[in-house]
């Protein structure tokens, strides 16, 4: 990678080209991917997988679907399974087309991304205020600066919002998202809700039961990528009206998903109750050490940590210099669009498998420098 870039395709996720790094040498705190593995073992997952993979899987994935949307609780004509959530970002930009796709920042750049490749203008509406680092969670999304209830949506323009918001970890609560989709609604507007972090949550404020077949006004994205821990396979899903989904269900074609996905799928929903108090528990040890130490650390309950830094144009220098040459990969939050984001890293789970590293250059090795 060659100059200050920070949108670039390899900013985050993954080995950078000419790495002379392994992947058991790197701490990838660029990804938001539960270090902890899957909440199953990976013995069960491949027994006897072989015998599947000399066969086609179930073209549309029937038996799949019909399972994983009887523990989510919809109409099983309202839900599609796709190869990660950001394929299926894409073909639904192609299949919705809105008129307007609304940008509330910070948020996953892949948004803005699909809607320009399918030439959709794009509206993005910033936080009109600094981010809070006063020792207590924002109640509501307003004291973030996400002020949904001062946009004033138009005809076929669609919102999104990421709940909880990535890299922030801002949550918006059910009364909120409910009420924010009620009156874009009324607008004749819709509201794609990116919940990829939601089973993280202790209380979730998803609005998957707000999902019918005939409400053509939401659609909720997961990725199942952050909770399985397997970044290497990629699942994910979209729910949402019976058209839409039947729509993205073609657009991706048969064989969407193949059988180590679909086993992946089946295997996660077959938990019957999935628990993540290991990532919190590291995720608030690394955050007190931190904030010990002097650094100011967003509160919350997201899975990852959103740090104020100031380095502000000496963010690349740090990140290169004194991370990366220790094989530390740290995401600069620029690319996400929040009120002076070099001045912002995001920590993501990695960094809570091996919190001594960050640790050590955070408390340590800057200070030196």
């Amino acid at each position: 990678m060659e100059g200050d870039s920070f949108s670039g395709p390899w900013d985050h996720g993954g080995l950078l080209p000419g790495s002379s790094w392994s992947r058991e040498e790197i701490l990838d705190a660029s990804t938001t991917v539960n270090p902890f593995g899957p909440p199953f073992r990976l013995d069960t997952l491949l027994e006897g997988v072989g015998e599947e993979l000399f066969s086609y899987p179930d073209p549309w994935s029937d038996r799949l679907n019909t399972r994983i949307a009887r523990r989510l609780n919809i109409d099983a004509d309202c839900l599609v399974q796709g190869p990660g959530a950001t394929a299926l970002i894409y073909r639904w930009m192609e299949t919705v087309r809105p008129r307007r796709l609304v940008l509330f920042e910070p948020l996953f750049s892949e948004y803005g991304h699909a809607a320009e490749f399918y030439r959709i203008p794009v509206v993005r509406v910033p936080g009109r205020r600094w981010l809070p680092f006063l020792g207590t969670c924002p109640d509501s999304a307003r004291e973030w600066g996400v002020e949904t209830d001062s946009f004033n949506p138009l005809p076929g323009d669609w919102v999104v919002l990421v709940n909880p918001v990535n890299p922030t970890g801002q949550i918006l609560s059910l009364e909120e998202a409910k009420t924010f989709l009620d009156r874009l609604r009324r607008s004749g507007g819709g509201l794609l809700v990116d919940e990829s972090f939601q089973d993280f949550l202790e209380t979730p404020s998803s609005l998957l039961k707000e999902v019918s077949p005939d409400n053509s006004f939401l659609s909720v994205l997961r990725s199942m990528t952050k909770v399985t821990g397997l970044p290497g396979i990629r699942t994910g899903w979209l729910a949402g009206s019976r058209e839409t989904v039947r729509k993205i269900r073609h657009s991706l074609g048969p064989w969407a998903i193949g059988a180590i996905e679909s086993r992946v799928l089946e295997h996660y929903y077959r938990v019957p109750e999935w628990n993540f108090q290991a990532v919190q528990n590291a995720r608030n040890r690394l955050s007190e050490a931190l904030v010990s130490g002097g650094w100011s650390v967003a509160e919350g309950s997201s899975p990852f940590l959103f740090v104020h830094t100031g380095w502000g144009e000496k963010a690349a220098f740090y990140r290169d210099k004194l991370f990366r040459e220790r094989g530390v990969y740290l995401r600069i939050t620029e690319g996400f669009g929040p009120p002076s984001g070099r001045d912002y890293v995001r920590l993501g789970f990695q960094a809570f498998q091996k919190p001594h590293v960050l640790e050590d250059v955070f408390l340590n090795c800057i200070r030196s420098f």
